[in-house]
């Protein structure tokens, strides 16, 4: 289970921001779900809440492709640059 939460969190052996963003939409919008269904409550904004959850976190992986495409590697190859980390 430990690989697994490394293998999502971590970029090139350090903790990424936008990875860590994308889980916190995930876990925002399990633990908000799980809340009103246990109380039964009806929250008029929710589906504000599930379109960012659902959209927020793809689009930070994308945005997180593209700073890691432009500037931490060489154009057209998937080596690293020296002293971009």
């Amino acid at each position: 289970m430990k690989r697994i939460l490394e293998m999502l969190m971590y970029e090139n052996g350090e903790l990424s921001l936008t990875r860590t963003i994308s889980i916190l939409f995930v876990l925002l919008f399990i633990g908000v779900t799980i809340y009103l269904v246990f109380f039964d409550f009806r929250w008029d904004h929710y589906e504000t809440l599930a379109t960012m959850a659902a959209g927020g976190g793809p689009m930070t992986q994308v945005a997180n492709k593209f700073i890691n495409s432009k500037y931490n590697s060489d154009i057209g190859t998937y080596e690293g640059r020296k002293g971009a980390e």
